[in-house]
């Protein structure tokens, strides 16, 4: 069992790597639980689950829950009884004949990570769209440190330096939203020179 330091350095290193994962804490245990209040884990999407939070039959309902959770980003507070229950306000109800007879409430929370834009140059308006960009709670990267393939938006304020390179590689590379900071005479300019098709420079 993983300790509560572990824990917390996991969940860390799994935010900083960009990786989305379902915090489950047990919040009550009705006798005969192997969990505690208290207990918690790490779900990743691979479907592992890292640290405790009921045996093996509790586990196969968290999992199947939280792999649902980081999908919709919603949180859930789940119940595992092992008799049939009528649903409850505010509670996902799962009945799980294989547990020892004991009831279990876990939280679930998921963790995704922040948007991240990609900003290519240092001049002031570049500046500004960083320190825009971080204000509205999105993760700010030099486009040159980030992986276009997690990369949600490439934003271009270069003044002409790369556009075009920067431009291609980022919508081939599938990045949702490509913006390029410039007049609208040479904006349309540089699209129009850009070797894409014509949906793509769209």
């Amino acid at each position: 069992m993983m300790t509560t330091r572990a824990l917390d350095e996991r969940a860390e290193s799994l935010r900083a790597h960009r990786v989305p994962f379902v915090h489950a804490r047990v919040v009550l245990a009705e006798r005969p639980t192997s969990a505690k209040p208290g207990d918690e884990a790490v779900i990743t999407p691979d479907g592992v689950i890292e640290g405790f939070v009921g045996g093996q039959c509790a586990e196969g309902t968290v999992r199947t829950q939280a792999l649902s959770l980081l999908s919709s980003g919603d949180s859930m507070l789940l119940r595992i009884t092992p008799n049939p229950e009528g649903d409850q306000s505010g509670k996902t109800v799962v009945h799980n004949a294989c547990l020892s007879g004991g009831t279990l409430e876990i939280f679930l929370e998921p963790v995704l990570p922040l948007p991240l834009v990609a900003v290519l140059g240092d001049s002031p308006i570049a500046r500004a769209m960083s320190g825009v960009a971080q204000a509205l709670g999105y993760e700010v990267a030099t486009y040159d440190d980030a992986d276009l393939s997690a990369t949600d938006a490439v934003v271009v304020a270069t003044h002409g330096k790369r556009e075009e390179k920067t431009l291609t590689d980022a919508v081939l590379a599938g990045v949702p939203y490509v913006g390029l900071v410039a007049s609208p005479k040479r904006g349309a300019a540089v699209v129009e020179s850009l070797e894409l098709t014509d949906e793509q420079r769209a």
